[in-house]
């Protein structure tokens, strides 16, 4: 299946690996439609996707149902219907259980399953069986590590919506479940790390190409560690 002439929403698309999907969607000659969350975010996207002019940006704030339905009324009366959707949407966060408190929980659990489940939600009745859904789970959901609970959670929740949206849809749902992306934002963040372990962003975009093209694949979370995708058990 190409993607040529198909429509994809790609939430969280002026996050850390935003660009490197969409460039790669518009070099595929889909049409783009990004959410982005604040003004500082897609003012700086300008300098990092190469492609920005060509992607279709909302603002949205995709914990908020009546928002999501707002945005999604806005996408039909534009764009039409949505082919296929790549949930990007999410944040890192630290904290173990002495000091995760009850709203970092549950913060964490909305930024990524909240954001994933209402995005495919909202737009289900776009989605066909010939639509591929790809969500982001995390390697730490599959093998935990201390010191990010609530993102351990929150991503494990992502690998369950996955496996539930695929029984429950007629489009193909699969997830990523990535090591750490060897981007900018993340070598930053952890100047002391070993890079050569990390997922390069470019092995994560071809992983997405996959799964949201390949028709035979779906109900998968697909664990990355040094860019060598692996069938989670």
């Amino acid at each position: 299946m190409e993607l040529q002439h198909s429509t994809v929403l790609v939430t969280g698309a002026t996050g850390n690996m935003g660009p490197y999907v969409t460039d790669q969607l518009v070099n595929s000659d889909a049409t783009v439609i990004g959410t982005y969350v604040t003004d500082t975010a897609r003012d700086d996207v300008e300098t990092r996707a190469e492609h920005a002019d060509a992607v279709s940006y909302h603002q949205v704030d995709l914990t908020d149902q009546a928002a999501v339905e707002a945005f999604a009324e806005t996408v039909a009366d534009e764009q039409g219907s949505v082919d296929h959707i790549v949930a990007l949407a999410g944040g890192f966060s630290m904290g173990g259980v002495s000091d995760t408190d009850g709203d970092a929980f549950q913060a964490a659990l909305n930024r990524h399953a909240t954001t994933a489940f209402l995005t495919v939600k909202t737009f289900a009745d776009h989605l066909t069986s010939q639509s591929g859904v790809v969500l982001f789970s995390s390697d730490r959901a599959i093998d935990p590590v201390r010191g990010t609970l609530a993102y351990n959670v929150g991503k494990g929740a992502v690998r369950t919506l996955t496996e539930l949206l695929d029984v429950e849809l007629d489009a193909r749902v699969n997830a990523l479940a990535p090591f750490l992306i060897d981007v900018p934002g993340n070598r930053e963040a952890m100047p002391d790390a070993d890079f050569s372990e990390w997922t390069a962003p470019e092995a994560i975009v071809d992983e997405v190409f996959h799964l949201l093209t390949n028709e035979g694949v779906r109900g998968q979370i697909v664990q990355m560690t040094g860019g060598q995708p692996e069938v989670a058990p």
